[in-house]
C-alpha cells in the first residue's frame, strides 16, 4: 500500500493519524496543507516524508504564474522556506 502519491495534480497521502482502525485518504492541492499535515504527523517516516516534501516543491511550481526562469525562482525560495 502506497502513503503518498501524486495524481491529478495532487498530492495524496494516507493519514496515518487514523490508522489502524480507519484508512483516511487526504488530498492535497496546496503545498501549505502539505507542510501542516506533516507537522500534524498525518505522515510519518523518513522515506515517506521526503517524498511528501519533494512533492510539495512540485505542487508550488505546478500552481506558480511565474513567466520568467527569475520569477519561477523566486516562488521556489519562497515554496522550501
Amino acid at each position: 500500500m502506497r502513503t503518498v502519491w501524486w495524481s491529478k495534480n495532487r498530492v495524496k497521502l494516507i493519514d496515518q493519524t487514523k490508522l489502524p482502525f480507519k484508512t483516511e485518504v487526504l488530498e492535497l492541492r496546496d503545498y501549505r496543507k502539505l507542510a501542516r499535515a506533516i507537522k500534524e504527523m498525518r505522515l510519518r517516516g523518513a522515506p515517506a516524508i521526503g517524498v511528501a516534501t519533494a512533492l510539495g516543491i512540485a505542487l508550488g511550481i505546478n500552481h506558480s504564474k511565474a513567466s520568467s526562469f527569475r520569477e519561477l525562482s523566486k516562488e521556489l525560495d519562497r515554496t522550501i522556506k
